[in-house]
């Protein structure tokens, strides 16, 4: 599985040197060599963070931050919001979670462990996505305020079973160009190349989960025919349906 977190460059900020991390955005903050007081102007507010050497911080936020550290230097990674907000969605539609509505898109500060980063990124959240801690739970509900995230929790639910962008532009109350602006900025590729991933996604899960026929899963996820399914399948991952039925042998 590719992650769609995987990112290994740091950025290091000398003593006393004011970095501003421009919103919206998700930032793991972490000290160089060991403890360190932060100045954050974060949310509206100034406020004086200490991280020792076993943590890092998660900051979310729609504005950004200015940060100051007078005693050491620090380092950050930028961690995607889409992708989070993305991530989010398909894990808790798969859950069958009925999400309320967010009051409003708060910005977060969560204390996270120091070997959190944005190649483990992935590997933390999907662990707590099913008893999320308070933490978590704050960095979830930022995420579930981005557009985003409600943009891909509606097509999980309806494109599969609307068979046009202008179709599914109507129900979701925007225009065709605009849905399809909305969808590229949310998904960062075309709808129809995303949809296609998606559909894939679904009927290999069938294979793997299920017992029904290559035919049946082809028919209940829009193929044709089972060989175009077979063909499809090859194409994206690499091989075919069977070998996914077979622990891809």
């Amino acid at each position: 599985m590719i992650n769609r977190f995987r990112k290994f460059d740091w950025s290091v900020v000398s003593t006393s040197v004011c970095r501003v991390l421009s919103g919206p955005g998700i930032w793991v903050i972490r000290p160089v060599a060991r403890r360190i007081t932060l100045d954050v102007v974060f949310a509206g507010k100034t406020r004086k963070l200490v991280i020792g050497e076993e943590q890092s911080v998660l900051i979310a936020s729609m504005v950004g931050a200015e940060i100051t550290c007078r005693d050491g230097a620090w380092r950050f990674q930028n961690i995607s919001l889409f992708e989070v907000a993305k991530l989010l969605a398909f894990l808790e539609c798969r859950l069958g979670d009925e999400t309320p509505l967010p009051q409003a898109k708060c910005d977060r500060l969560i204390v996270v462990p120091a070997g959190l980063n944005a190649c483990k990124f992935e590997t933390w959240l999907i662990g707590h996505v099913p008893d999320a801690d308070a933490d978590a739970q704050g960095l979830f509900e930022f995420a579930r305020a981005q557009e985003c995230y409600w943009l891909v929790r509606f097509l999980l639910q309806e494109g599969a079973a609307t068979k046009s962008v202008a179709a599914l532009g109507k129900r979701y109350g925007v225009s065709e160009s605009q849905f399809r602006r909305l969808c590229c900025q949310a998904l960062g590729r075309s709808l129809k190349r995303e949809l296609r991933l998606w559909r894939a996604v679904r009927a290999v899960l069938n294979v793997v989960e299920g017992r029904e026929s290559m035919v049946d899963v082809a028919m209940r996820n829009g193929f044709s025919s089972s060989s175009h399914f077979s063909r499809e399948i090859k194409e994206l991952f690499g091989i075919s349906p069977v070998q996914f039925r077979r622990g891809g042998k």
